[in-house]
């Protein structure tokens, strides 16, 4: 039974206080370990999921959905039916997202509005062939266009390009930055578009212009004499307009450092401060701002002996010391083995983080990787001991009336104010009914299913939420 399987992997996940039981967010398992993968959130929690690989076929899929589950748009595969991956998004007017991937040689891109629906369809987006480099970064504007970077072949050498399209209309405008060779970011502040990318000496560098294309500070070394500068990094602003970035970096030894940028005159306020040396190796470093915009999130994947098995989380200032030291917000030790990749993250205005990976399921088949996603609770203001039975997040507690059960179970909330549903999710993730309340504060789940069958005997999840706080109850069916 496939639940049961995923049970016996899914269990020695440890999720920190503050953060979601984590659900497998796609139906088909994947071959990859390093599924790309992209995630973007509208309101407070509609995400936006794409990824590659979709159906185990190289193309790319989208959804969207709810933290807890609950589907708002069904898998889709927005590719045409040809070689198709590397997916990238962007926010876009606000409620909207574009995604772009490489589909053969040329890019390609959708947008897609708060529900899904196609306000763009599938349309060519660069068709110039991709060198080493293949994803196409992006950022918006307020006039309603996208400016994107990507990398190209000159005729001698890889360059990288900057241009700005305009959805439905394609490219109006582009320049070739000079002495670029890959690692291309774009962030768009404003009249501001700052733009990091690898120089020829191979480490990275900064230029700016504004948004009729003029350069407006020209290209600056942000870091030197670097053994490796790892092309997978992200941007973020400050309340300020400072731009900062988290980097992988190498010299006699790997670390994350952070480099912060004058948003205005491009000058380097920080350059190569070390923020985190793992003891053994890290991936997909993330840096996020908060609401306030005067600190940010940090996540990375990092690894344990032989093979990644934590979801780092940490919080820093604009001086890039720590506000919160970093913790495992998920925790794969006590599995063997394990590989998490391609960790991909986003936040809303409120500050919730939202994260999702690849996870290893050898019970499932000994190549299968599933998409998983867990968030982050704004409204967590400590860090405390990991949780077994129940998880208290803020003011919403879920106890079950008897714990094994067999035929059904009363759920009673404490909560102020009392949630409208409670939702029931099996062992893999997946949402499997809806619990409707009638004004008390006991729920009643007969073990069944949204379409009244019985369900399997096995452990599920259900969880509250009310008010911003989220609460979560593991039971057993017997």
């Amino acid at each position: 039974m496939l639940s049961a399987m995923i049970l016996s992997c899914s269990i020695l996940v440890t999720h920190a206080p503050g953060w979601s039981f984590p659900i497998i967010t796609v139906d088909m398992w994947s071959y990859m370990s390093g599924q790309y993968k992209t995630l973007q959130v509208t309101g407070t929690d509609t995400l936006h999921q794409a990824w590659s690989d979709f159906n185990q076929d190289t193309r790319v899929g989208y959804k969207v959905y709810k933290s807890d589950g609950f589907l708002i748009y069904p898998e889709t595969m927005i590719s045409n039916d040809q070689w198709s991956g590397y997916p990238i998004s962007t926010l876009f007017n606000g409620d909207s997202i574009v995604v772009t991937w490489r589909q053969g040689s040329p890019a390609y891109y959708t947008v897609r509005e708060h529900d899904g629906e196609e306000a763009v369809p599938t349309s060519l987006y660069i068709p110039d062939p991709w060198v080493n480099y293949p994803n196409v970064n992006s950022s918006s504007d307020s006039l309603g266009r996208i400016h994107s970077v990507f990398e190209i072949w000159d005729g001698t050498s890889d360059r990288v390009c900057y241009g700005v399209f305009e959805p439905g209309a394609g490219e109006i405008w582009r320049d070739t930055i000079p002495a670029s060779t890959g690692g291309q970011r774009v962030l768009v502040d404003g009249g501001r578009v700052h733009i990091v990318f690898r120089g020829e000496d191979q480490w990275p560098d900064y230029i700016q212009y504004d948004l009729d294309g003029n350069v407006t500070v020209p290209t600056v070394s942000l870091i030197e004499d670097l053994n490796h500068f790892n092309s997978s990094y992200r941007m973020a602003l400050d309340n300020e307009g400072d731009v900062y970035c988290l980097f992988k970096v190498s010299r006699s030894w790997n670390y994350l450092t952070l480099c912060k940028i004058d948003g205005e005159s491009g000058e380097v306020l920080i350059s190569d401060q070390e923020i985190w040396a793992p003891l053994f190796s890290s991936t997909s470093q993330i840096i996020l701002p908060t609401p306030t915009g005067d600190r940010f999130y940090l996540l990375w994947i990092e690894s344990e002996q032989d093979y990644p098995r934590h979801i780092k989380f940490a919080i820093i200032d604009q001086n890039g010391d720590f506000i919160e030291e970093p913790y495992s917000a998920y925790d794969y030790s006590d599995e063997d083995p394990e590989q998490l990749s391609v960790l991909s993250v986003t936040t809303n205005e409120l500050g919730d983080v939202f994260a999702i990976w690849n996870a290893y399921y050898p019970e499932v088949h000994p190549n299968a990787y599933y998409i998983v996603m867990g968030w982050f609770d704004h409204n967590w203001l400590g860090i405390g001991e990991e949780s077994e039975e129940t998880v208290n997040l803020s003011e919403i507690t879920l106890s079950p009336s008897m714990n094994p059960f067999l035929e059904s179970v009363s759920i009673l909330v404490d909560a102020d104010p009392l949630p409208g549903q409670l939702v029931v999710y099996d062992v893999s993730g997946h949402m499997v009914r809806i619990l409707q309340g009638n004004g008390g504060d006991s729920f009643l789940w007969d073990g069944c299913d949204s379409e009244g069958n019985e369900l399997p005997a096995g452990n599920y999840i259900i969880r509250g939420a009310s008010g911003g706080n989220t609460g979560f109850v593991r039971v057993v069916k017997m």
